[in-house]
């Protein structure tokens, strides 16, 4: 283990990891409190899940932001081989969050197919991650695929409305719609012209550059990061179809009421 150049990394993880524990613990703490003013079938283990993603999307949502602009314009070599900043800090956030959510996954009242699409989405994810981490390098590639991140946030932001947990009414149906849309566009943007766009950079600096790129790292960082990335760009496409009828489904439904509205006011003006 200490020959791995990241063995550096082993102490600041372990301080993610333990974080990233003890933000769920008290998310779970809270969903436990409120408990009591959900409905009867509420999923405490959701609920907990919804308040833990919150911050934690947005910190993984802004180091990988800023991890990619501190390397964006620095040329292939800042691209594979640079090994401090944000980009650095997300990798060992999101790895640590990761290991913390598959027991999460698992014990949320789902389906078996999405607990095991999402476990093994983890898996590849964390395991892409730590060789990263170990090898200290690729951390721009890794905070590049992060910044789908952003659509977490805004998938995390809608269920927490839907699920009543800031409470109902007119507005909170208007805040609905409106992050319907922006899950939708930040979903198209941030995941489906993505994920290509990294295949691109990643595979362009390995074919112009390949005994300074390509060469000098493992087969296994080679192969796995660009078919984890298919991998994510297949599973988010299946995702965007249900994204866009939720949206279209939730738009309908918004103009139908807003429609019987004017209808009801209309009547009650004619009496």
């Amino acid at each position: 283990m200490g020959d791995f150049p990241g063995f550096r990394n082993k102490l600041p993880f372990l301080g993610y990891l333990a974080a990233s524990a003890c933000t769920y613990a008290i998310s779970h703490i809270i969903a436990l409190k409120i408990a009591p003013t959900r409905p009867k079938n509420t999923d405490v283990f959701a609920d907990a899940d919804l308040i833990f993603s919150l911050p934690m999307y947005s910190l993984l949502s802004f180091l990988a932001i800023q991890g990619t602009r501190d390397h964006w314009d620095k040329g292939y070599e800042a691209h594979w081989y640079a090994n401090e900043g944000s980009a650095r800090h997300f990798v060992m956030l999101y790895a640590a969050m990761n290991l913390v959510h598959i027991p999460i996954t698992i014990l949320k009242r789902q389906s078996k197919s999405y607990k095991i699409c999402m476990t093994f989405h983890h898996v590849l994810s964390i395991t892409c991650m730590l060789s990263g981490l170990l090898n200290d390098r690729l951390y721009f590639f890794a905070a590049f695929d992060g910044v789908c991140e952003v659509s977490t946030l805004a998938l995390t932001t809608l269920f927490i409305l839907k699920d009543g947990l800031v409470g109902k009414g007119s507005v909170v149906n208007t805040l609905i719609t409106i992050n319907g849309v922006v899950l939708w566009l930040t979903y198209f943007v941030f995941r489906i012209c993505l994920f290509p766009t990294w295949l691109y950079f990643f595979l362009t600096e390995c074919y112009y550059h390949k005994e300074q790129t390509c060469d000098k790292i493992s087969p296994f960082e080679v192969v796995m990061y660009p078919c984890a990335n298919i991998f994510l760009l297949f599973l988010s496409s299946m995702w965007m179809i249900q994204i866009t009828q939720g949206m279209l489904k939730q738009i309908r439904r918004r103009k139908n009421a807003t429609t019987a509205k004017y209808s009801v006011d209309a009547v009650s003006k004619q009496d």
